[in-house]
């Protein structure tokens, strides 16, 4: 009853948050309280109720949003909660949901969210060196302390775990909070080009206090110029925004593209620099570290810290492909199939070589990876993010698949693509090649394929008539009758109306042997 309420606050919210501002101290003592803390669903929707207190990032802007919600300081009861709900000890997979929702509330509500999470992880590693100096094995369950600085309901947690699940959750948080200070900095990168673009609108310098209460990102770290008597804070901001990024929006643009591919992950300064080799060490030895959530949620951390940085992505690419190809837990490679996805769109020049990986995914033995692989898919091709290659046969194979989710989404897909630019046109030869090689396809599914192909091929139509032609250029060359009859077909189902190629399938099948 307690879940349903808290779920039904959190759609409430998306209209009028102040649903949940005006019952804060409830949802705190109840969702993130002791009640939260025995059923972490329950903890999990709260977190997802108070994150829906502020606009999503891309609606801010937007008039019929309800009113933005002013950042809250790090000692905030709220943001205290957030980040203690994530250093709960527990055993129970939910908690990866719970931490999931708990640090993208941090992102949404917190002023320096890079800070908290940064405590956070912190105090999540001094509890993992806890178990590690006590002397216990990977595996075994132990005694320890509570979080660092608990709230009065965290008293009565429990207190065993499993150090390899403490790592795995410690590895859950960085990767999760790499992924979420990518945004936070994609955001300031926006947030910097506003206060710009308003501060060349004014034609005069006048103080800018519409702008006093708003908050500073933590990414700018510059020095600020002397101050004058009669300089708001606001303008303070601005002019140390030129001293760190420089007068241009691309400036800005180049200042928090190098604060992601060089600080993130390789400045000593930073707490996600100490987690990349770790993680890596823990994807290679993955005998030495036996056990499935562990090496799930490494590769998974692995994959998201691949996101942040090309040089990181290009160094260990080659690691993250073979475990895509022989991981046997299905959930890590779906994962990873989905990353790849991502880095296809960040570093589309380092994964462009490598697609093939991702296609092969197609031919998975587990459904599950096999949908994921192809929803992906039909993401990136409709989206433009990668080029539409020979490999498209192995998603028309798809049409005829024994599992029908798969089969409505890879025709639904074909539709799609179909309003393309000639795309199934310009793919057509080569779908017909290899579908027609292939030896794992029975006829009836080959000949079923090839007619829902043709049928997006314009009738009437010169593609028809091109098609055609090279099809039938073909006829004499045929090898075996199989592929003379799988030609025959084809031609058929493109209506063709030339009466040379008509004679010409009406001539049948030669055999022709050399002389000796």
């Amino acid at each position: 009853m307690r879940r349903g309420a808290i779920i039904v606050l959190g759609m409430l919210a998306l209209a009028k948050p102040e649903i949940i501002v005006n019952e804060m101290e409830l949802c705190l003592r109840i969702g993130l309280g002791e009640l939260g803390r025995r059923d972490l669903s329950l903890a999990r929707y709260t977190c997802i109720a108070l994150r829906r207190i502020s606009s999503p990032p891309g609606k801010q802007s937007d008039p019929t949003s309800p009113a933005q919600v002013a950042k809250l300081p790090n000692d905030h009861a709220v943001l205290v909660k957030l980040a203690a709900i994530c250093e709960i000890v527990s055993d129970d997979k939910e908690w990866f949901g719970v931490a999931e929702q708990a640090i993208s509330a941090i992102y949404v509500l917190s002023k320096h969210p890079d800070v908290l999470c940064s405590e956070i992880l912190r105090r999540k590693t001094k509890h993992l060196l806890g178990l590690h100096l006590a002397g216990q094995a990977p595996g075994e369950a132990m005694e320890v302390d509570a979080p660092m600085t608990p709230p009065p309901e965290e008293l009565s947690q429990p207190k065993k775990q499993n150090p390899a699940l403490a790592l795995s959750q410690l590895l859950f948080i960085v990767g999760h909070v790499a992924i979420k200070q990518i945004v936070h900095l994609e955001l300031c990168e926006l947030e910097f080009k506003r206060r710009k673009a308003e501060k060349q609108t004014k034609t005069a310098p006048t103080p800018r206090t519409s702008l006093a209460a708003e908050n500073p990102s933590p990414v700018k770290k510059g020095r600020k110029k002397s101050s004058i008597k009669d300089k708001t804070p606001a303008a303070e901001e601005v002019d140390e925004l030129e001293l760190m990024a420089g007068p241009s929006e691309d400036d800005i643009t180049d200042h928090i593209a190098a604060i992601r591919e060089r600080e993130l992950l390789y400045d000593p300064n930073s707490l996600l620099c100490n987690f990349g080799p770790m993680v890596r060490d823990i994807c290679l030895n993955n005998t030495s570290y036996n056990h499935p959530t562990l090496l799930a949620q490494a590769a998974l951390c692995l994959a998201k810290l691949m996101c942040v940085s090309s040089e990181y992505c290009d160094k260990n690419l080659e690691l993250l492909l073979t475990m895509m190809d022989r991981s046997k837990d299905a959930v890590v490679r779906s994962n990873l199939v989905i990353a790849l996805a991502d880095m296809a769109v960040c570093f589309n020049q380092l994964i462009d070589e490598n697609e093939s990986h991702l296609y092969r995914r197609l031919n998975d033995g587990d459904p599950s990876v096999k949908r994921t692989c192809l929803m992906t898919l039909t993401f990136l091709i409709l989206a433009g993010q990668v080029k539409v290659k020979s490999e498209l046969a192995k998603m028309a194979k798809c049409m005829e698949d024994s599992d029908d989710k798969i089969k409505d989404m890879a025709r639904m897909f074909f539709t799609e693509l179909a309003t393309k630019d000639n795309a199934i046109y310009n793919q057509f030869i080569d779908m017909f090649s290899t579908l027609s090689a292939d030896t794992g396809l029975d006829e009836d599914a080959f000949k079923k394929i090839i007619k829902t192909l043709a049928g997006y091929i314009e009738k009437q139509d010169k593609h028809a008539k091109v098609l055609s032609k090279k099809l039938a250029d073909r006829l004499p060359r045929a090898d075996s009758a199989k592929e003379w009859n799988d030609i025959a077909f084809t031609l058929g189902q493109l209506q063709h109306k030339d009466e040379e190629i008509t004679k010409l399938v009406a001539e049948g099948f030669k055999v022709v042997q050399a002389s000796a």
